[in-house]
């Protein structure tokens, strides 16, 4: 092959899992006039990572397959998320799998081409030389884009239409999205509707469905998308959508069902591993979700689209799914697993940032699981430590758990302040599925913590409306149950002692008496709200309880 002027002086990066595909590559690039300065490499998609984080390239070669979970899908994300390579930078994937996972994976994934080994040198060296003339024509195009300058990519479309007419499709894909982007859902409905009679590609049909979704014709949205996939039922962004429209409608069951289907024929998106987690734990079924979760950051491990705090969903999906098991060996078995995953979270990070969160969500983690098991001393010195208005965190996840644990806790306060926080970081996500999936696992979680407070505050009015009316021993009953849903309720805490002291519940065990009655009393004395006089009272209270428990624990002399 001749000397080719497109590709000399770029720095180009070459990952694959083999050393000898890699030579083959480097054989073909040399052939072109490239040398070899000029070309890094690398079998390891850690390093692969580091690379792309500390150097500059121009070109990079990515297997599909690698022999990590770290794949070269999850390769470009690093690269898009992180804008490791320039606007006009070209990011080609090559693979020797063309099933149709992998080429659906691609639909999603949208790298700039990709190549299905074996090729020869000229067919390699032609694609990336073709890629390479269309960004530098468009540059200023794909900047703006980058930079989310939607407004001004817009106007830069009309343009290069005109100066690029071989570009056209591809000038008219980035208009429409940039339309839908930048909330301009009516003229996007009408270029979408335009592009259709003039292409038989699905993409204007799929941003015409997209733009009626946003429009809020979601009946008309539906239909489109079903429609293409009736002729395509394979075709991955009709589905994901066709998802999106019965999450909007309120129809997370339908809308999981078709993310299930989706991720049979593409299971190694994550980004849809952490879609159907949500959704699962949005409809109550924990068991299920902690298995998503964990599938999850297992397949981002390394790389930024790793959580702690999701990380930290795998041990608190398995301790709601032990609320809701009837059976108490299975639910003694969930906690066993929850706390192992607790244990084994080790507090890490490469910045103080990351190190802060992952130590959040490990004492939360400890915080929530004490907590349910009515270790109330633990949790509440956990609790006091956590401030996020003093030293805030921007991953939903944790901040959504801290906010369960405020819930847990009988703190409504604390609880509905954190709540808007976690509601404000829900747009902090790059993809809009993912956006809606969290919002629905907000309203679940919401709705779950609401029930609980709003039925542990009934019970707490019923109670002391039961000792007005001197009715003692159903205002005790009504107390106990109270304090298993707002432990934290510091009124609520002095009655317990107060009826205690005159009489104790028949539906529990003298030592489970025992505990409530120890953690009023640790709740009341390190507690800021009660007065002095107050809690005086409740240390006199609390020994009253305290000796009436043990008089009835005492074994009679023979």
């Amino acid at each position: 092959m001749e000397g080719c002027n497109v590709i000399t002086g770029k720095k180009l990066l070459l990952i694959d899992d083999s050393s000898t595909a890699i030579s083959l590559m480097r054989s073909m690039l040399n052939s072109a006039g490239i040398s070899n300065d000029n070309i890094d490499s690398t079998t390891d998609s850690l390093k692969a990572l580091r690379l792309l984080a500390s150097h500059s390239y121009d070109i990079v070669i990515s297997d599909y397959n690698m022999r990590h979970h770290i794949d070269g899908g999850l390769i470009f994300d690093e690269v898009k998320q992180r804008n490791l390579l320039p606007s006009d930078g070209v990011f080609i994937c090559v693979t020797g799998d063309n099933t149709e996972q992998v080429v659906s994976h691609f639909i999603e994934l949208e790298p700039d081409d990709y190549l299905i080994k074996p090729f020869c040198g000229a067919v390699f060296v032609e694609r990336i030389e073709k890629v390479l003339e269309r960004k530098a024509a468009l540059f200023p195009l794909l900047m703006a884009v980058d930079n989310k300058e939607f407004q001004t990519a817009i106007g830069l479309c009309q343009r290069y239409k005109k100066n690029f007419p071989a570009y056209s499709g591809y000038i008219d894909r980035i208009n429409g999205d940039c339309l839908l982007r930048s909330e301009r859902h009516q003229e996007a409905k009408q270029f979408y509707e335009e592009a259709c009679k003039h292409t038989d590609h699905l993409w204007p049909r799929v941003g015409f469905g997209q733009a009626l979704k946003e429009l809020g014709d979601l009946k008309a949205a539906e239909a489109v998308f079903q429609e293409i996939l009736d002729k395509y039922p394979k075709q991955p962004l009709a589905r994901k959508h066709l998802a999106g429209c019965l999450m909007a409608s309120d129809r997370v069951p339908e809308a999981l069902e078709q993310f299930n289907i989706l991720h049979k024929v593409n299971s190694a998106n994550p980004l849809r591993e952490l879609i159907i987690a949500n959704l699962y734990a949005s409809l109550q079924q924990h068991e299920k979700a902690a298995i998503g979760y964990q599938r999850y950051t297992s397949k981002v491990l390394g790389t930024n689209r790793f959580s702690y705090g999701i990380n930290l969903n795998v041990a608190v999906s398995l301790m709601l799914a032990s609320i809701y098991v009837e059976d108490n060996v299975e639910s003694a078995e969930l906690v066993k697993e929850a706390r192992h995953n607790i244990i084994e979270h080790k507090v890490s990070g490469d910045t103080d940032k990351e190190r802060y969160e992952s130590e959040m969500g490990a004492l939360v983690g400890v915080a929530i699981l004490a907590c349910l098991h009515g270790e109330i001393e633990d949790c509440f010195t956990i609790v006091s430590k956590i401030n996020i208005h003093d030293k805030p965190i921007d991953d939903y996840y944790t901040v959504l758990n801290i906010a369960r644990l405020y819930g847990f806790c009988g703190m409504p306060d604390k609880y509905e302040k954190t709540m808007q926080v976690a509601r404000d970081l829900c747009g902090n996500a790059d993809d809009a599925a993912l956006i809606q999936s969290q919002v629905k696992l907000l309203e679940a979680c919401h709705s779950e913590i609401n029930h609980r407070l709003s039925e542990g505050g009934k019970l707490v009015e019923q109670a002391f409306e039961k000792r007005n009316n001197n009715l003692a021993t159903q205002a005790i009953e009504d107390a106990y149950r109270a304090f298993q849903m707002v432990p934290f309720h510091y009124k609520l805490c002095f009655l317990i002692l107060e009826l205690t002291a005159l009489s104790t519940p028949s539906f529990l065990g003298l030592k489970e008496v025992k505990g409530v009655i120890e953690s009023c009393h640790w709740v009341y004395q390190n507690d800021t709200r009660p007065s002095e006089s107050e809690a005086k009272r409740a240390r006199e209270l609390y020994k009253l309880a305290m000796k009436r428990v043990g008089s009835l624990t005492r074994v009679p002399a023979a």
